[in-house]
């Protein structure tokens, strides 16, 4: 189009010679248009599919953790079902999550593949898969018991998609204490042991500065923080999860900053 263009005007201006130089120009224009086109589309269709990839590996690994101690328990089934309303699913998506979470639980799920898989799509080092982690572990805290073998099963994953034993540890035991935090705030618990709770919710103690525990919340927004998510792959229907995780992180600081004043 542009080698058009930059012939006519070329031509109105600079007669003969203006139109050789306008279509050489024109077509320059056309020529740089056309990569970034494609690198348009070519990200949309990358996002696309780290969406769909995120959602599958989600939903197989959720099944598989409800399988690792021996047997399916009516209330792992009904904690899968609950995420899935949180995450306002339509009834072809929840028909699709559902067979995955039962893809997840057969005895020839091959867990190496789909995490080979997950990895190849999300790349190294993805926020993603941070996010994936913590998903696993509010599912095995929402029955308030994460037994030996599914943290057994949830550190193999870390481990397999390069997340340390020290990065697990901390992300478990802030989970953890989320799940505890929001159950003291809505059971009433005394303001001690909600603050405890709020303390280890950011992975910060008592004895750190104001400015520490700042930098530790605003990292932890980062991390979690919808938009960023949403710009690195994640389905739309986890955006509410992320939004309630972010919720929950600052109402812990919030409480810090009330008690510290």
């Amino acid at each position: 189009m542009w080698k058009i263009v930059g012939a006519v005007i070329g031509y109105l201006w600079l007669g003969f010679f203006g139109l050789i130089g306008g279509l050489i120009i024109g077509q320059a224009v056309d020529g740089a248009r056309r990569p970034l086109l494609f690198q348009t589309k070519a990200g949309r269709e990358n996002l696309k599919q780290q969406q769909s990839v995120f959602f599958q590996t989600l939903f197989l690994l959720m099944g598989r953790l409800a399988k690792v101690d021996g047997h399916v328990s009516t209330s792992e089934i009904q904690i899968a079902e609950a995420i899935m309303q949180r995450m306002g699913l339509s009834t072809l998506a929840q028909q699709e999550a559902k067979r995955l979470f039962n893809e997840g639980k057969s005895a020839n799920f091959d867990l190496v593949g789909v995490l080979n898989h997950f990895q190849q799509i999300m790349g190294p080092r993805s926020l993603l898969t941070r996010q994936l982690i913590e998903v696993l572990l509010v599912s095995a805290y929402a029955d308030g018991h994460f037994s030996v073998e599914e943290k057994s099963f949830v550190s193999q994953v870390c481990a397999h998609l390069g997340i340390s034993v020290a990065e697990f540890e901390a992300l478990h035991i802030q989970i953890k204490q989320q799940a505890q935090f929001n159950q003291s705030r809505a059971g009433g618990a005394s303001d001690k042991d909600m603050l405890h709770s709020a303390y280890e919710a950011l992975g910060v103690t008592s004895d750190m500065t104001d400015g520490e525990i700042k930098k530790a919340y605003r990292k932890l927004m980062s991390q979690n923080h919808p938009d960023k998510l949403a710009a690195q792959g994640l389905p739309e229907e986890m955006l509410t999860i992320a939004k309630e995780r972010t919720q929950e992180i600052q109402s812990a600081y919030e409480l810090i900053k009330k008690q510290r004043k």
